[in-house]
This record gives C-alpha cells, sequence and structure tokens, in this order.
C-alpha cells in the first residue's frame, strides 16, 4: 500500500529504549532485570501509520493602528477522532512509502469533513491567539492527508504495550490511545504473529 508518511525520528531499538525511562521505577526494574540476566525484551516491535489531515491556513490579521498581517501556520486534523489543534513542530519532509496494509490505521474523516472540523476550530482559536479586534480573514489553503508514524511496542498484554511517535518521540500506552488500542485488539492476534513470520 502506497501512503504518505515521513520517516520516524527514532529507530525501534530506541524507542524500545524509551520505554524503560517512562518512570523512576521502569528505569530500576529494567536496570535490575539487566543486572541479574533477566532480558524485558518486547515480544513485537512494528511500525504503525496513524492518519491526520495537515490543512495548510492563512490569516489576514487586521490591527486598528498598524497594517494589515498575514500569518500562515499548519493545522492537524486527527482522521479518526476528529480533534483539531495547530502543529507546533516542524513537519520532516513528507515522502510516497509502500507499507503493509495491515500496519495502517485507516481513515474515519474524508477531507470534506475535516474542512468541516477546521472550520469550527479556526474562529475560537483566532480569538484566543490573537484576540483581534476586528473579524480576520482565513483561508484553508488546501488539506493534505498523512501518515504518521508510530512504533508500537507489544509486551504481550494491551495494558504492557506502548506506542511511541517517530514524530514527537512521545511515549504513551497503548491503552490509552481508543484507535492505537483498536488496532492492537484487530492485529496482534496468534494469527497475526503466524502471517507477520
Amino acid at each position: 500500500m502506497e501512503i504518505q508518511t515521513f520517516d520516524p525520528r527514532l529507530s525501534a531499538a530506541s524507542a524500545v529504549d524509551r520505554t524503560d525511562r517512562l518512570t523512576l521505577g521502569s528505569y530500576l526494574r529494567a536496570k535490575v532485570a539487566t543486572l541479574i540476566g533477566i532480558e524485558h525484551t518486547p515480544n513485537a516491535v512494528s511500525p504503525v501509520y496513524y492518519p491526520d489531515y495537515i490543512a495548510y491556513t492563512t490569516v489576514e490579521l487586521h490591527h486598528v493602528t498598524r497594517s494589515t498581517r498575514t500569518v500562515k501556520f499548519l493545522v492537524g486534523i486527527d482522521a479518526v477522532t476528529g480533534r483539531v489543534g495547530e502543529v507546533d513542530i516542524e513537519l520532516p519532509p513528507r515522502e510516497e512509502q509502500s507499507v503493509k496494509k495491515i500496519s495502517v490505521i485507516p481513515p474515519r474523516l474524508d477531507q470534506d469533513e475535516a474542512g468541516a472540523k477546521w472550520r469550527e476550530w479556526i474562529l475560537p482559536y483566532l480569538d484566543r491567539t490573537y484576540r483581534p479586534i476586528k473579524r480576520p480573514e482565513y483561508t484553508l489553503d488546501r488539506v493534505e492527508l498523512i501518515y504518521v508514524p508510530y512504533w508500537l511496542i507489544d509486551y504481550g498484554t494491551l495494558d504492557e504495550s506502548f506506542v511511541i511517535s517517530g514524530l514527537t518521540r512521545q511515549v504513551e500506552k497503548v491503552e490509552d490511545l481508543q484507535p492505537v488500542k483498536e488496532y492492537y485488539e484487530r492485529t496482534f492476534t496468534e494469527t497475526t504473529y503466524e502471517q507477520e513470520r
């Protein structure tokens, strides 16, 4: 399957290392286990691609004392949950990659629905961020679907498994992210393991 994505900013081994450093307790347990010769290794480390829409946004801010100012920024729209927020990190270069279909979480929103979520979000965001005196003019220049790479670290059970963003390097428990939890429950079965080997 061909998708628009980018290379993760960390390797699979680095992602596994991050799960041992979540808390002081997990770090100490991992160190003690290594010292006494017990390896705490995951059952599987696999890529997962999560769908997000990137909304290219232009805003014209009108000031009473100054001239008009143009602001351009990116807005992220979660293609599964519909959550919207400003993209506050620099996105790496995007590229077309061929990946296994099983590793892709399908979007639940189409581009039109993503645009509708953006329109609901933009005015309250502008009012809160820029506090304009006169209503700003804004445009949605284009919307792009991109799949964010994650590393899924499977330690055998849902509550012991983690997902690490290949973009922000943030570590979260699989059970705390509903779309990834559904993916885990659907994908990580005995049959799937046998097919992947």
